[in-house]
Order: C-alpha cells, then structure tokens, then sequence
C-alpha cells in the first residue's frame, strides 16, 4: 500500500500529525520520516535497534525505517544495559540508533539520522516485508524478538481503527512506550487513519495530558486507569479507551462504567501486533467480564489442554535470531499464546491466566491470576504479583507481592486474613510484601520469583 504518511501529507499536508509537547503537520511529520528513512539507508544495514528516551523521536525513526526497507529492532529503554545488549545480540544485530550508549554495539545519536539532508519521499510499502521486531515482555523468560511485516501491523491497525471508529481529525493519547506493541500500535493506527498522535510533555501527570489535549482514544492499563478515576480526572473527550496489560478488576470496571467512560477491555500480544480481541462500546455488563470477540483479521480458537491459539493477517513471522527466523508455528499456521481461557456462547473470550505461571502446591494446582483477581477486590490493594516460592513440605506455596492503594498500607496479616474469606487454604499466600508497582507496564516476574528467593532465604 501507500506510504501512509506520504500519503496524507499530499492530501491534508497542514493538518495536525502530532499535537501537545509539539505541533507538527502532516507536511512535516512526512519529512521528518523522510529524512529519518534516508539517513537509515545510509547506515548500510538490514537491521538496526533502536533505543531513544524520547517516544516522538522513536516513532519517526521507527516509522522511517519501515519507509527505508530496514528491519528496526525496537529496544525498550528501561532495560538495563547488559540485558538490551544481549538480547541484540541474539537478534544478529550490531547497530544502535541510541541515546543510552550500549558498548557491545556500534552507536549513532538520534540526532545524527533525523537530522539528514535529503529525505526518502515514500512511495508504496511491500506488505510482506519485515517491519519491525518487537521484544516481548520477557515477564517470565528471556525476552524473544518477534517479527512484525508492514502487513501484520497494517491488518492490526486497520482492525482496532474499524472497532473503534478512529477517524481523521482524531486524537489518540500517545502515553505508552513505542518500543513496545501498544505504543507502536498507536503510531501506526492513527498513520493509517490520519488522525493526531496527542503526546504529553515530558513529566506530565496523565490528567493533566488529558485535559490539556482532549485526545478521543487513548490506551490505559489499570493502573492508569485506577489513577484517573481517584483524581476526578475530566475524561469527557474519550469516545474509546481500550484496555488492555492484563485483566481489569471487575470493582474498577464497574466504577468506569458508573461514570459513563466508554471503556473497550481486550486481549492482546507482541505476536499478534498488539490487540487481538476487545470488547464493543457501549458494553454490556456481560461483555465487561470478557476480552471481546475477535477484531477483523484475527483468528482464535482455544486447543484441547485450554490454551488460547491464534493467527491470520496480524500474526508475526517468527522470532529473530543472527542465522533468520525462528517459525513457531503449527503446520495450520495456529500459534500458541501460552495464555489459558475460553470462548463464551456469544464468542466472547475469556482468558483465565498465563499455562506457564500455573504451579502446584500440595497436589492442588494454583493459578497466581485467580490470586492477584482477589487481591485487587480488596480496597487495599492497586496492584498486586503472585509467584511461587519453593515450601518442603507443599512444594510451592504462593507469595505476594502488592502495590497499596493510595492511603492504605500492606498489612501482610489483614491481606491474608480478608483471603482467607475467598479462596481455600492453599491459595492464601504465605506472605504479603510491599512493592513500589510495575508502573504501567507487564510486571517482570522472573525478577519478583527470584527476590521473594531471597527474602526466604535470607
């Protein structure tokens, strides 16, 4: 298809592409990512990582990349050092775009390629080639870059920009990292839709933002939301919030929806390019305790074991690795999610938990997101963790890590004790610790697995 970019700078080229800490135009936005694409071709490279603080500058060297033809690798900037650079080099890449200098790889400043004379205009984009790699969370295992054609994230886009009527002329709040799904998603949805990308300034509280720049969509995990909600944000510009990061509490759904936010829940992942279902607005109370139905271009079905498979247009084309591409794929084209749910009468999916958190804890299995459901009904609570800790005598037992609700402490005994009046013995965890949150984004668990370790063993 047509450089979307291009595109609406010949069509509409003073219209808002970028509104709040900055104003571009259409006209601009598409130089920008010319001079970006140019300056990426020059490196001679047919992958390069990307690491930048500054989300508006990532969205422009990552949108120029695709223009270019050169597979950007999308590195999140809250890794530490020695992690991003090993997981580059498992992706086979030796080039850095960065502001965070990494010592293993070759290094060029943001400034350097945005700043290039001379621009790549764009033209028509090839469908099947490789786009972006995205790193997955690596919440519970070593981060995997998955590789996204321009296909699979114009079939995403296209999807939740139908679903949720995105428009141009629009505004979607663009508070999420680039280099991650969600974020990226929302460059890409509103390039397609020509609608404005509404980008904080730099240390601006979320209601301000939203006040500031009355964005129509945003996206908001439930912290985000949580917060919102507790500071009587004004949120009357939103025709669409989706929902996504993990399951929402049905208490703050029910608060959200009491106060008339137009809220989409879903279900999504780095594989599939971000939201793979999502609930219609207006929602029923019905479709509020699902993830939705299945957007446009995505197949779901649930295996015989209860483990949520995927595919069709918005599926990724494997993971990354120095000799191509791993394909983890089934001869049908299914993958496998790892995530365990099911599939209501009215198509509706529900997912119940990740298969590889599940453990077993004196002959009874344990799903810590039935655990980290209950917790976050218990007012004291914002967020909450469950992992297993090594017990002699049951194996496993549970352990919890929770983030308090503004006002409200981590009484580890008062926790355990309102448990005790909703879940059976073996799922009350054994301790309750304070933690500081995953703010806003998937909690690394494998990091809160090995710190409870220690805490044990201490």
């Amino acid at each position: 298809m047509t450089d979307p970019a291009s595109a609406h700078a010949l069509r509409q080229p003073l219209a808002p592409a970028v509104v709040g800490r900055e104003a571009v135009a259409w006209g601009e936005w598409n130089a920008r990512i010319g001079r970006a694409a140019r300056g990426l071709t020059m490196l001679g490279v047919d992958r390069v990582a990307l690491r930048c603080t500054d989300r508006l500058s990532l969205a422009v060297l990552a949108l120029g990349a695709i223009r270019a033809g050169v597979l950007a690798v999308l590195v999140p900037t809250r890794w530490p050092a020695p992690l991003a650079e090993s997981a580059l080099a498992n992706a086979g890449v030796e080039v850095a775009v960065t502001d965070l200098p990494l010592a293993t790889l070759k290094n060029l400043a943001p400034e350097a390629i945005l700043a290039t004379q001379g621009e790549n205009r764009g033209g028509s984009l090839d469908a099947d080639r490789p786009a972006v790699a995205v790193f997955t969370s690596g919440s519970t295992g070593a981060p995997k870059a998955a590789v996204l054609t321009w296909g699979a994230l114009e079939a995403s886009a296209r999807g939740v920009n139908s679903h949720l009527g995105l428009e141009a002329g629009d505004r979607w709040l663009l508070d999420l990292p680039v280099a991650h799904v969600g974020g990226l998603g929302v460059v890409v949805r509103c390039a397609l839709a020509g609608a404005a990308l509404a980008v904080p300034s730099p240390g601006q509280p979320l209601a301000d933002a939203l006040a500031a720049l009355a964005p129509t969509h945003a996206s908001l995990v439930s912290t985000q939301l949580r917060r919102l909600l507790a500071s009587g944000a004004n949120l009357d510009s939103l025709r669409a919030i989706l929902l996504g990061g993990s399951a929402m509490p049905d208490a703050l759904l029910a608060e959200a929806v009491a106060r008339g936010l137009p809220v989409s829940p879903s279900y999504g992942l780095t594989e599939m390019g971000s939201t793979v279902t999502a609930v219609s607005v207006p929602a029923t109370p019905e479709a509020l305790a699902t993830s939705g139905r299945p957007l446009a271009g995505r197949e779901v079905r649930i295996s015989a074991s209860g483990e949520i498979e995927v595919r069709d247009a918005t599926r990724f084309s494997g993971y990354l690795t120095p000799d191509g591409l791993i394909e983890p794929f089934q001869a049908s084209g299914w993958f496998a999610t790892g995530d365990l749910g099911d599939i209501d009468g009215a198509g509706r999916l529900c997912v119940s938990g990740r298969r590889g958190l599940r453990f077993v804890s004196g002959g009874e299995n344990v799903q810590p997101e039935a655990i980290e459901r209950e917790l976050l009904a218990l007012g004291a609570v914002a967020e909450a963790v469950v992992v297993p800790i090594e017990d002699a005598e049951f194996g496993h037992r549970p352990l919890a890590f929770v983030r308090p609700a503004a006002g409200e402490s981590a009484d580890s005994d008062a926790i355990r004790a309102a448990l005790r009046q909703r879940l059976p013995g073996f799922m009350i965890p054994v301790e309750v610790v304070p933690w500081e949150g995953a703010q806003g984004m998937k909690p690394d668990r494998v990091a809160l697995a090995e710190a409870a370790r220690q805490k044990r063993n201490a």
